[in-house]
C-alpha cells in the first residue's frame, strides 16, 4: 500500500464510529479467561501442547500453565492489595518528621500489607500527591553536604596519644580525637600505658616488668605495644638500669649523630684528615 492510500485511510475515519466501538471491554476484564477457557476445550479435545499453541497464538508455557490449571487464579494488581485499610497509618507516618517511606512499607508489610513493595510504593506516592505532602525522598538525602574531616596523620596521632585533649589547639583534630577515644576502647587502653611510661620515666621509678606483663597478658589487640614490650624484655636489665640510674648514654648518642652528619656533608670525597679537622673544629666552635 502506498503512503498516500495510508493518508487518504486516516481521513476517511470518522471519529464518531471510534468513540462508538461496542467490542470494547471492561478494564477490570481479565484478558486471559478466553485463552484459558480455549485452552480447556481443546485440551478436551486431545489436541496437543504445540498445535493449541499456533492455533490460540500464545506460548507453549503458557499453554501448560493453563493444562496443569483447574481454574486461573485471579491476577494481583494494585486495585485488589488492602492498601486502604492502611491510609490514616500511612498519612500519619507521613506528616510525622523523621519518617520514611522504606520505613512506612516495612511498617505495613509487618501489619498485614498484601501487596507487593513497589505497589505499596506507589499507593504511598498518590497519598502524598492528594494530600499535598513533601517529605524529602532517597535523592533529596543524598543532596545534602557532608562536611569533610581530614583524618590524622599517624605521626600527629601518636604526638596526641598522651597530650590532654584541651591542649590540642586545632578544633577539627580535638574533635576528631575525642571521637577516636569514644569508639576504641583500645585506643583508650594505649593511651593510659603510654602515660603511665612516661611518667615512670620522667620520676626514674616504677614496675616496669609489671608494665610489660600486663601488655602481654592483655586480651586486646595491642600490637604495636606488645611488639615494643617485647622489646624491652630483650635487654631488660638495661632498661631497668635506664629507669633507675641517673646516667644516661645520650651525650654519646649525640656525638655520633654530629659525626655523622659531617661525614654526609662531605659526600664521600675527602679522606679520614679532612673528617677529623672537620670534627675538631665544629667541636671548638
Amino acid at each position: 500500500m502506498s503512503t498516500s492510500s495510508k493518508l487518504d485511510d486516516k481521513e476517511d475515519l470518522d471519529p464518531a464510529t471510534i468513540t462508538a466501538t461496542p467490542e470494547l471491554k471492561p478494564l477490570n476484564t481479565d484478558q486471559r479467561i478466553d485463552n484459558f477457557n480455549k485452552v480447556k476445550e481443546l485440551q478436551a479435545e486431545g489436541i496437543s501442547t504445540k498445535k493449541i499453541s499456533k492455533v490460540i497464538g500464545i506460548c507453549r508455557k503458557t499453554v501448560r500453565s493453563y493444562i496443569i490449571q483447574e481454574s486461573l487464579p485471579p491476577r494481583i494488581s494494585s486495585t485488589s492489595t488492602n492498601i486502604a485499610s492502611f491510609t490514616k497509618l500511612i498519612l500519619a507516618r507521613l506528616n510525622t518528621k523523621g519518617y520514611k517511606i522504606k520505613d512506612i512499607i516495612d511498617e505495613i508489610l509487618l501489619l498485614g500489607f498484601n501487596g507487593g513493595r513497589t505497589q505499596a510504593y506507589h499507593n504511598i506516592n498518590i497519598l502524598k500527591s492528594d494530600f499535598k505532602i513533601n517529605i524529602p525522598s532517597f535523592t533529596d538525602v543524598l543532596q545534602y553536604t557532608i562536611p569533610y574531616i581530614k583524618p590524622l596523620s599517624s605521626r600527629k596521632l601518636a604526638k596526641y596519644i598522651e597530650v590532654c585533649i584541651k591542649d590540642i589547639a586545632d578544633l577539627d583534630e580535638r574533635n576528631y580525637m575525642e571521637m577516636l577515644l569514644d569508639n576504641i576502647p583500645e585506643l583508650r587502653i594505649v593511651r593510659k600505658l603510654v602515660k603511665i611510661f612516661k611518667t615512670m620515666l620522667k620520676r626514674n621509678s616504677g614496675n616496669i616488668r609489671r608494665w610489660i606483663d600486663f601488655i602481654m597478658r592483655s586480651k586486646r589487640k595491642l600490637a604495636g605495644l606488645k611488639t615494643f614490650a617485647n622489646g624491652l624484655l630483650q635487654d631488660i636489665k638495661a632498661v631497668e638500669n635506664g629507669m633507675r640510674l641517673p646516667w644516661s648514654n645520650g651525650a654519646v648518642e649525640g656525638h655520633v649523630n654530629r659525626i655523622k652528619t659531617i661525614k654526609r656533608q662531605m659526600y664521600g670525597r675527602a679522606g679520614f684528615e679532612l673528617l677529623r679537622r672537620k670534627v675538631i673544629l665544629s667541636q671548638t666552635g
